[in-house]
């Protein structure tokens, strides 16, 4: 992968939020192509490696280390799993979990416990790739790296989900008239109507 910071068009010294807005015009541009289907798969291997720029990037910040990345390599060049993680970060997330689960068990150290939930997250499978990240942690509790990954996967789920709100527990009529269309839309789809129109 080339480097993500010239992926992103943005110098190494870029803020947090001049990372975010440079990945999200990019982003919105590539997505248009695609949409308009201009040099569409062209454009989805861009979007491909501009998203996996931008979470290398933030990763790399939010671990605290600054030498990510090298000329030689997407990731350090000291990692025993530096061909999992530029597979991951390429999108051949199958091709990755292929390689990690042919790894014998009495192999698997703290990293292997992180890419395989890394290519979990990203498959969308939480709750594995949550306990993934806790075992990372717990086999080399001094890692930022896998700290973040986790603190994040955390943070996310916390977030993620309907929480109760706050304050006088109230339902909104706009929760209520959602409720009732998405009720008829199934009742209709059942060959039923819950709301009736004269």
């Amino acid at each position: 992968m080339n480097d993500p910071f010239a992926v992103l068009g943005v110098s190494q010294n870029a803020t947090d939020d001049q990372i975010r807005e440079a990945y999200r015009l990019s982003a919105r541009r590539l997505q248009q192509q695609i949409d308009a289907g201009v040099n569409a798969a062209a454009a989805q291997q861009q979007m491909q490696e501009l998203d996996a720029a931008y979470d290398a990037v933030i990763l790399s910040r939010n671990s605290g280390s600054g030498a990510y990345y090298s000329a030689q390599s997407s990731y350090s060049a000291q990692s025993d799993y530096a061909d999992i993680r530029r597979t991951i970060l390429a999108g051949r997330l199958d091709d990755a979990q292929t390689i990690l689960d042919g790894i014998p068990e009495g192999r698997r150290n703290a990293e292997w416990y992180f890419l395989k939930g890394s290519v979990q997250q990203r498959k969308g499978w939480l709750e594995e790739a949550s306990g993934n990240f806790a075992a990372a942690c717990r086999l080399d509790p001094s890692n930022a790296e896998y700290r973040a990954a986790y603190d994040d996967m955390q943070n996310s789920r916390s977030g993620g989900y309907r929480t109760r709100r706050s304050g006088s527990g109230r339902v909104s009529p706009c929760d209520v008239c959602t409720g009732l269309m998405c009720a008829d839309c199934c009742c209709e789809c059942m060959g039923g109507d819950l709301i009736r129109c004269c």
